[in-house]
């Protein structure tokens, strides 16, 4: 579990975070939405550690994290998977090599133990015997599906996604969608998603924070997303084509509701 407590974060005097506070449960896929310039990237990178808040505390479980030393950072951030938009792989290695960089940084474990650690990753997430390939070889939803192989190579507690789904076609985005919650559910992890997708969110948003402006205004799950009588949510939700279609049977559905028995 991750608990933030009125966070605040500046640059050059001017606030991008607002007294947040939020809960991020184990076992569930909580995602971050917002217009860009919202603070939402803000808020993902306080939590993993690469800004530092003004005020406020950051809670993995029972340890505060933003208020560690370096090596208790470094000892926790062995907990953690990223997935970083766009997979951020290196082109000049293997697969197999990509999915064992955080083993080489953060374990002594032998050469065999990794190889077991990969195979069994890659198995995870479909890619078996895809060890040798580079990524240039890769299609984009591949290039996904071994950053996931990376991010949870550890065994990782914790998960954080930085739109996933950046660049792929929305078959692919579905599948990376459903693999995500799969692992989450399957693990245990606790899993944040930065995303500005709606379909992410109706997929699987298990717990939905918006930020507004550097503020959290509003949180729940994506069953009440679309009844929220927040009207900053709702002008986000409802930008795209698909959202207005799902507007239009909502009030369908209101108006004729003996149909629906």
């Amino acid at each position: 579990m991750i608990t933030v407590k009125h966070l605040y974060k500046e640059f050059d005097g001017k606030e991008v975070l607002k007294d947040i506070s939020i809960r991020y449960n184990p076992g569930e896929c909580s995602l971050i939405i917002g217009a860009s310039g919202s603070g939402k990237t803000v808020l993902l990178k306080c939590l993993v550690g690469l800004f530092e808040p003004e005020k406020g505390e950051i809670w993995y479980d029972d340890l505060l994290f933003n208020k560690l030393d370096l090596n208790a950072k470094k000892q926790l951030r062995t907990q953690v998977g990223m997935l970083f938009q766009g997979s951020a792989l290196f082109d000049f290695a293997t697969v197999e090599e990509n999915i064992m960089f955080p083993m080489d940084f953060f374990t002594d474990w032998s050469k065999e133990q990794k190889l077991d650690r990969v195979n069994f990753c890659l198995k995870r997430v479909n890619l078996e015997n895809a060890n040798k390939k580079r990524p240039s070889e890769l299609s984009g939803g591949m290039q996904k599906r071994v950053g996931i192989a990376r991010a949870i190579a550890l065994n990782p507690k914790y998960l954080f996604c930085d739109e996933p789904n950046s660049g792929l076609d929305p078959t692919t985005s579905i599948l990376i969608d459903r693999l995500i919650q799969e692992i989450t559910q399957e693990y245990g992890i606790t899993t944040i998603v930065n995303t500005h997708d709606m379909n992410s969110v109706m997929e699987i948003g298990d717990k939905v924070g918006f930020i507004y402006h550097g503020e959290l205004l509003w949180e729940g799950s994506n069953k009440d997303i679309l009844h929220s009588d927040c009207k900053e949510l709702n002008g986000f939700v409802f930008a795209s084509p698909m959202a207005q279609q799902l507007k239009s049977l909502l009030r369908q559905e209101k108006k004729n509701p003996e149909d629906q028995k």
